[in-house]
């Protein structure tokens, strides 16, 4: 019977550069997970700062500025909600993500489906036009469009900012799309077309479901991108009846300026949205941005 060396014995005969490369790699996580976690406790730690600011007056901010506020009234969240009419800036947000959310995705599935499972002369360059516009500058976008939407009459309108929004966020989701449906295993459409299904069945009942947590991520980017966007929504918008969130925050510094527990509350509400949406989709956020990973 072979007697197996002891685990020191073992240890010693391991190559010398196999240990300097070990320790390397492990000098390497610790780095890594410490920035990591660094990171996420200074985000966790502002935000948690600005909600308690959002419950303080102006007096307490000064004298107390990191402490814990006397009394936790929302009467700083119900101005900034109704005074400064961020209501309206924050319906307007949610129209204007949600559909530019729907379109995209409705579009991107629509188009990666077809680049993904089908062979045709032009597919590699129409996934390559995709990808292309990725790489474009969005500044080098702002002229055009300013004077394209006014031309079409959709300047200092909602429906020109979910154009815009759509156009800009497709080729993200192709990109991210067409990556995660080339993993879709061939014979699962075999089988829907043995069973006598057609390509859009197939692309409602095989891919659709099967695409979720890709269809997930590129979701929550495509919200998030229009939901903070603030640029083009500043050449865009002129009138306050059509001011998304990322405006009306603007303003409201502005025209509050000395008000810190509004403008910290103004901030909160403009925040929360964003974490509802991640906390609902976040399994399928996890599984569409490690989809891959562990091919081979």
């Amino acid at each position: 019977m072979k007697v197996e060396a002891p685990v020191t014995e073992r240890q010693t005969n391991i190559p010398a550069h196999v240990k300097k490369t070990r320790k390397k790699e492990r000098n390497l996580n610790i780095f890594k997970y410490i920035f990591l976690w660094g990171y996420a406790l200074i985000t966790v730690g502002l935000f948690i700062w600005v909600t308690l600011t959002a419950f303080k007056d102006n007096t307490q901010i000064f004298t107390n500025p990191f402490g814990l506020p006397e009394s936790y009234s929302f009467s700083n969240f119900a101005e900034a909600w109704t005074g400064a009419n961020m209501s309206q800036f924050f319906v307007n947000s949610l129209i204007v993500s949600v559909i530019s959310v729907s379109l995209c995705l409705f579009l991107g599935a629509t188009l990666s489906f077809v680049i993904a499972r089908f062979r045709f002369r032009g597919n590699g360059l129409l996934y390559a036009l995709f990808v292309l516009g990725l790489a474009i500058p969005l500044q080098s976008l702002i002229l055009p469009i300013f004077f394209r939407m006014d031309n079409i009459g959709l300047r200092d309108s909602l429906l020109g900012l979910i154009l815009v929004y759509t156009a800009l966020n497709l080729p993200k989701t192709v990109f991210l799309l067409v990556g995660f449906m080339k993993g879709i295993p061939s014979e699962l459409e075999e089988a829907a077309i043995i069973d006598g299904c057609g390509y859009w069945k197939i692309f409602s009942k095989v891919i659709v479901p099967i695409s979720k947590p890709g269809l997930a991520t590129a979701g929550i980017l495509v919200f998030i991108a229009a939901w903070n966007e603030y640029v083009f929504a500043t050449v865009l918008i002129s009138s306050d009846a059509a001011r998304t969130l990322p405006l009306g925050l603007a303003s409201f510094q502005t025209s509050y300026a000395s008000a810190y527990g509004l403008i910290a509350a103004g901030v909160v509400i403009s925040v929360i949205p964003v974490l509802i949406v991640y906390i609902l989709l976040q399994e399928q956020i996890i599984k569409g941005m490690t989809a891959g990973s562990v091919k081979g």
